[in-house]
């Protein structure tokens, strides 16, 4: 017999796996870890016990490892033991992916009956998210449920309590209910009528297991935010086809250059101060560019000063200004994790995220991973949809396992959707072979966000000429702005201004 225990990352592992292998009078052949290299798998054929973790191998190849054994066993070492809570719970949610085809034990039951109810309730209520229980963030000086809502729900100056203020209080009522909260919360929704899976489904629970959430009961415990997001600015290096003057002093100066916004109206974005370091799990800093901002530069000095450098600590980059400095002071933090905005390769990359440069980029991604937790994110959009396979492809040869995430770009218009996109059977041509890569295979938020495109697509959908007019009439605006054409970067687009 030969079975697979799975654990954290650390030595007590190998002392439960050898426990077990011994009453159960088996060799224990120890750990399987691709850190350092791929495990030929076709070679393990002796009958005993061996260990693993989901730091050690990515989550798909786990999986595939999991099938080739007559058991696989789920350590009782609990969440606290493991180094991220995300970890335990990855590895709960592996287990019950083997369960469909293997025998699983879990030693310490549980351990999935502490993440059942939540997974559970976001598939019956429709409505309820977690964000407005746990986060605090700003909106042009109001707060909002999320990064992807920007409708009010109080004034920042006027938030004197984060458990009891009346307007949250009534959302959250909403949600407990299972009333839907459109004018909050439209953009999961969406994604969900489309089969996508949303940040409230996937989020909700990871947040749960992170804040050891059983019931809903357990929510009153909450009296602060445990998560915080602060976009100190628009100050950026970049002109992002697909961003927005409020997220680009350079977008907003372009705009107002083409006339396509009269006048840039003042925003006001939130700052640091929101921060409370006493119940701080995570802080997400986005921008604009965070590395071009003084904002984020005096921030990390007052953590640095005041010892607040071991929270969870995530930036969004376009890893582009990555200088000694920021090298530095990223260094004095204990958990900062980059999530980095790449779009496609080389060339199409430089046409999509202006002008960022390809080597330098890569060059900096490459010391960021050596250095932190890294992830990527790529904004799918018509510039992109029939690249994607491409770029995942390079993720996976060059940055093997890596989590890579994708959605949806947000246009005016929707002028700039991966759904209307020509060429119906170009687009499933490249997208369809993404189901082999490991990315795909390794993170069900992914593999989500890419078979709603295909599903879209293999629906043959009427393409809407009005909106690639509108398309090309404001691209056109920007290509000339910047002295670039189309056909030198994407000429698959190209192809169908043939179609107007």
């Amino acid at each position: 017999m030969r079975v697979l225990c799975l654990g954290n990352n650390t030595e007590d592992t190998d002392v439960r796996t050898r426990a077990l292998a011994q009453a159960n009078l088996l060799p224990c052949h120890g750990l399987l870890s691709e850190i350092e290299g791929s495990i030929d798998f076709d070679q393990l054929t002796e009958f005993g016990y061996y260990h693993s973790s989901v730091y050690d191998i990515e989550f798909g190849r786990l999986i595939e490892l999991a099938k080739l054994f007559d058991t696989l066993i789920i350590l009782d070492q609990s969440k606290e033991q493991y180094t991220h809570p995300d970890a335990f719970y990855k590895t709960i949610r592996l287990a019950r992916e083997v369960k469909k085809t293997k025998p699983v034990v879990l030693l310490n039951k549980t351990f999935e009956q502490d993440i059942d109810f939540f997974e559970k309730l976001v598939k019956t209520n429709k409505s309820f998210c977690i964000f407005p229980f746990i986060e605090l963030l700003t909106h042009n000086t109001n707060t909002t449920v999320c990064c992807r809502s920007i409708e009010p729900i109080t004034p920042i100056k006027d938030l004197k309590n984060f458990k009891t203020d009346p307007n949250y209080q009534a959302i959250r009522k909403k949600m407990l209910q299972g009333e839907l909260v459109p004018e909050h919360c439209s953009f999961c929704y969406k994604l969900e009528d489309k089969n996508v899976l949303s940040a409230r489904q996937q989020e909700t629970v990871e947040w749960a297991n992170r804040l050891n959430l059983t019931s809903l009961e357990d929510l009153n415990n909450i009296t602060k935010p445990a998560y915080f997001e602060v976009r100190p600015s628009n100050i950026c290096n970049l002109q992002c086809r697909m961003c927005r003057p409020s997220s680009s002093n350079l977008i907003a100066r372009e705009y107002k250059k083409l006339k396509l916004i009269d006048d840039y109206e003042e925003f006001q974005y939130s700052n640091f101060d929101i921060i409370e370091f006493d119940n701080i799990q995570k802080l997400y800093v986005a921008g604009g560019e965070p590395t071009a901002m003084t904002q984020f530069y005096d921030f990390l000095d007052r953590c640095i000063s005041t010892n607040n450098t071991d929270f969870e600590f995530v930036v969004n980059t376009n890893a582009v200004k990555i200088n000694n400095k920021f090298k530095d002071k990223a260094k004095q933090f204990s958990n900062m994790q980059f999530i980095i905005s790449i779009d496609g390769l080389d060339k199409v990359n430089h046409y999509i995220r202006w002008p960022s440069e390809w080597n330098t980029l890569i060059d900096n991604v490459q010391y960021l991973q050596q250095n932190h937790v890294i992830s990527f994110n790529v904004t799918v959009s018509i510039y992109n949809v029939t690249g994607l396979f491409n770029l995942l492809e390079f993720f996976d040869c060059k940055f093997p396992g890596v989590l890579v995430h994708c959605q949806y770009a947000d246009s005016t218009n929707d002028i700039l959707s991966p759904m209307n996109f020509p060429n119906n059977e170009l687009v499933l041509k490249n997208l369809l072979p993404i189901r082999l890569l490991k990315c795909y295979n390794n993170d069900p938020l992914l593999s989500s966000t890419i078979e709603g495109l295909v599903n879209y697509y293999e629906q043959n959908p009427m393409l809407d000429i009005d909106r690639l007019r509108q398309f090309f009439e404001f691209n056109d605006k920007l290509d000339g702005s910047r002295n670039v054409k189309l056909i030198d970067f994407v000429p698959e687009l190209e192809e169908s201004r043939k179609l107007l």
